[in-house]
């Protein structure tokens, strides 16, 4: 039986991609900084926390923190992020479906993202997807970002006060390795969607290849 899904929010139900790159390029742009170099010295941070990525490239840019603060770094990215988000982020095709097939089947469906909460309720308000969740978790919610499971942790302490269920009962939805990882650590079921090459790709328990078979997955596991 099914309890709990917990999805993870960018890439996974959204296309958030090209939001991201522009409000980054916007607050490096402030400090006189070339986000892109700065990508071309660290590689992609598929799922981890913006505080983490941003100080990451700030750093391999060899950039001090008293020349650019890490916290208005941070508050000049969320800005931007809302300046370009109407334009620049679009719903995944099957998104709102595939949550809606959890609450169908009676379980309890729930936001787990490395996003800040005000950008996951902004997200959830415009794309109309707060009826269908019961929760959120965001990265200002906890200490450690993934693959830390503390976000996993903390949201199937939070499922509990919904629905109780057993770990082996609820499901991680997750496009990332790092997310993957994470949902692991925390002795939760995941299923992969990727959006984008993965690398190696991270053992889950199921991996799909849009979210357009998610419904079917959610009618067999109910019935399970």
């Amino acid at each position: 039986m099914l309890g709990g899904v917990l999805f993870d929010l960018d890439e996974t139900l959204i296309d958030a991609g090209g939001c991201h790159r522009e409000a980054s390029r916007r607050a490096f742009a402030a400090f006189g900084m070339d986000r892109d170099e700065a990508l071309r010295r660290t590689g992609p941070f598929f799922g981890r926390r913006m505080r983490e990525i941003l100080a990451a490239r700030r750093d391999a840019l060899g950039i001090a923190e008293s020349a650019a603060p890490l916290s208005e770094l941070l508050a000049l990215r969320q800005h931007a992020y809302l300046e370009v988000f109407p334009a620049g982020v679009r719903l995944l095709p099957g998104a709102p479906q595939a949550v809606a097939s959890v609450r169908e089947h009676g379980a309890v469906a729930a936001i787990v993202s490395s996003s800040e909460r005000a950008i996951i309720t902004l997200t959830m308000e415009h794309f109309g997807l707060s009826r269908l969740v019961s929760f959120v978790v965001g990265g200002d919610d906890v200490r450690n970002g993934k693959p830390d499971p503390e976000c996993y942790e903390l949201a199937y302490q939070r499922l509990q006060s919904f629905r109780r269920a057993a770990k082996r009962e609820c499901l991680v939805v997750e496009d990332s390795s790092v997310g993957v990882v994470a949902a692991r650590s925390a002795g939760l079921p995941v299923c992969l969607i990727p959006h984008s090459p993965v690398g190696e790709p991270p053992k889950s328990d199921y991996t799909l290849t849009s979210l357009g078979e998610f419904p079917p997955l959610v009618t067999r596991l109910s019935a399970g």
